[in-house]
């Protein structure tokens, strides 16, 4: 499902305009329920910085509800763009478009990496957006970064 989340529709998916989406309100609730309640398994993922007077590295912890998820995983978010381009394979999605991670705002909550199949023409920052694909669980020790979406399409509105 792809719904509009705000009235910047007609500006390219430039880093302003992805920060001026943030600052819109969610659209309404949508009947996709289970696409928006994927977040709360992504909020309980753990992560614990490691530092030695040596070495640094992130400890990361997955649900077993999270690791039994991981095949056909489906959410709902709104959209960031990571580049300007007439079509996309890879943005952001993002639980609340205020949680923009490049708008330097306040807020800065759960982020998931999307790596679509099919490429998605335009859309504007802060769409909402469902998509479903393999969530790639991160256990690099060097990032923070715990999951990312791959082998994903996006699943549109009749």
């Amino acid at each position: 499902m792809i719904r509009p989340a705000n009235a910047f529709g007609q500006l390219k998916r430039a880093a302003v305009a992805a920060c001026l989406a943030a600052a819109v309100s969610p659209a309404s609730a949508t009947a996709d329920e289970a696409g928006w309640a994927a977040w709360d398994l992504l909020r309980q993922i753990e992560v614990k910085e490691v530092e030695t007077p040596t070495s640094w590295h992130a400890e990361k912890t997955f649900p077993e509800e999270l690791l039994r998820s991981t095949e056909n995983f489906r959410i709902t978010g709104y959209y960031m763009p990571v580049q300007a381009q007439a079509y996309v394979t890879q943005f952001l999605l993002v639980e609340d478009p205020a949680d923009c991670p490049f708008c330097g705002t306040g807020g800065y909550g759960p982020t998931l990496e999307v790596e679509l199949v099919t490429p998605l023409p335009d859309m504007a920052p802060g769409t909402e957006i469902t998509v479903a694909g393999t969530l790639d669980l991160v256990e690099d020790p060097e990032t923070f970064q715990t999951v990312r979406l791959i082998a994903a399409q996006a699943e549109q509105a009749n």
